[in-house]
This record gives C-alpha cells, sequence and structure tokens, in this order.
C-alpha cells in the first residue's frame, strides 16, 4: 500500500509563514518543528541529519521548491511538515532561484522504497504551476493541505 502525501501532511504540520532567510535556520526551525508535532526525540539531530544530507546535495529542486530530507534510525515510519516564505531562501537550488516552499520528510533508516515514492509523489504535484501558484497564495494551512491533496488526487496515481 501507498502512503499518500495528505495522510501523512496535517493541517498542524504546515508552517505558512516562515521569517527567516537563512537556509540552516529555517531547516534547524523545521527539524524542531516537526519533531514538537509529532513527539520525536532529539529534534537537533534530525536538524543536523537534514543538514548534512543538504550539505552533500541542495534538495532545492527548482521552481522555488526544496524538499529536504533525510532517513533515521529510531523512528517507525515517515514524518513531514511544509513550510512557506514569502521572501523567499537561498537553497542553492539548481535554477538559483529563491525557495519558497519547503516539504521536509523524514523517514525510517529501513524504508527507501515508501522514502523515495513520497518524494516523487511530491515532485510530481509540485511540477504542475498552478499547484505552486495557489500553494503560494493558499490564506493558511488549512487551504494549503486542500491544494496539496486536490493535486495529489488529480496528478498521482497509486
Amino acid at each position: 500500500m501507498s502512503l499518500k502525501l495528505q495522510d501523512l501532511l496535517q493541517k498542524n504540520c504546515i508552517l505558512t509563514d516562515l521569517k527567516s532567510t537563512d537556509k540552516n535556520e529555517v531547516l534547524k526551525q523545521m527539524a524542531h518543528f516537526l519533531a514538537t508535532i509529532h513527539d520525536l526525540k532529539d529534534p537537533d539531530a534530525i536538524g543536523n541529519k537534514i543538514i548534512e544530507r543538504e550539505t552533500d546535495m541542495s534538495t532545492g529542486i527548482g521552481f522555488g521548491i526544496a524538499i529536504p530530507h533525510a532517513r533515521l534510525s529510531g523512528i517507525d515510519h515517515p514524518y513531514m511538515v511544509a513550510a512557506r516564505s514569502s521572501q523567499g531562501i537561498d537553497f542553492n537550488s539548481i535554477d538559483d532561484q529563491p525557495v519558497h516552499l519547503i516539504f521536509m520528510l523524514v523517514s525510517p533508516a529501513s524504508t527507501s522504497s515508501e522514502h523515495t515514492q513520497i518524494l516523487s509523489s511530491l515532485s510530481r504535484i509540485m511540477s504542475y504551476e498552478e499547484i505552486r501558484e495557489d500553494l503560494l497564495e493558499a490564506e493558511g494551512a488549512e487551504e494549503f493541505l486542500e491544494i496539496i491533496t486536490t493535486g495529489e488526487n488529480k496528478y498521482v496515481q497509486y
């Protein structure tokens, strides 16, 4: 059974107004948010693992999107949070454009197929300009989540 983004991302997991424009600060903030929301231990370790992965290769995939991710030992299933930055963040993206939408994913170290499938689904949805534009204009977390759900139902085959 495939894990759907709409089952993974809840409205309480979405930050719609990031203030910082520093990439590492944002990643640490999101890691702490993820750990708090999902009651995960050691948010600093999560943040460090994400930043370590980011140092190897930027997760800025272009079009103002970044999908920082890591596989961690000690967790039992994938967790995701999302954030939006109106100012934009320099993520060293492949298109050199600032990032406005960030989706952070952590998965168990033992599950690579589920991790890859989630990244693939998210990348597919984010490839549509109307989805990206709607997410940037969403009034709040609930509308943001509705846009993700609609995009997933329309563009991803499970």
